[in-house]
């Protein structure tokens, strides 16, 4: 009998450090990304303010979001943080949340196309004089 795979295991393994921040005089955690659900990672790392507020609970566990939810939370200063904890996790905003440690892109800049345009043959009659 073939053995399944271990899906529980992987994620268990997977879990890395927290970061950890001081906002209000008190330490706070946010676990790695990798325990966090990556579908609201994503929407969060696309702007969406309800997931990112959802990812921070995810990350913090009930009990501290609780608290941190009686902190003013001022724009700039969440924005900071999500964006710290992106860059914590080896990621930069816009970039997927599904591969965290995925490397750089190596693809170079496209070029334009080019705005020439060629005479069939023979004709003598200029793209102008039409």
């Amino acid at each position: 009998m073939t053995k399944s795979f271990d899906l529980d295991a992987v994620a268990a393994e997977a879990t890395r450090e927290p970061m950890t921040f001081t906002y209000h005089g008190q330490e706070w955690t946010l676990a790695h990304m990798t325990g966090v659900d990556w579908r609201v990672v994503e929407l969060a790392n696309e702007g969406d303010l309800q997931a990112i507020r959802k990812a921070f609970r995810m990350g913090m566990g009930d009990e501290q979001a609780e608290r941190f939810d009686e902190l003013p939370q001022p724009i700039a200063a969440m924005t900071a943080l999500f964006t710290q904890w992106l860059k914590f996790n080896g990621l930069t905003e816009g970039e997927s949340a599904a591969s965290p440690d995925s490397s750089e892109s190596t693809a170079g800049p496209s070029k334009q196309p080019s705005r020439r345009t060629t005479r069939a043959s023979g004709s003598r009659t200029s793209s102008r004089a039409r």
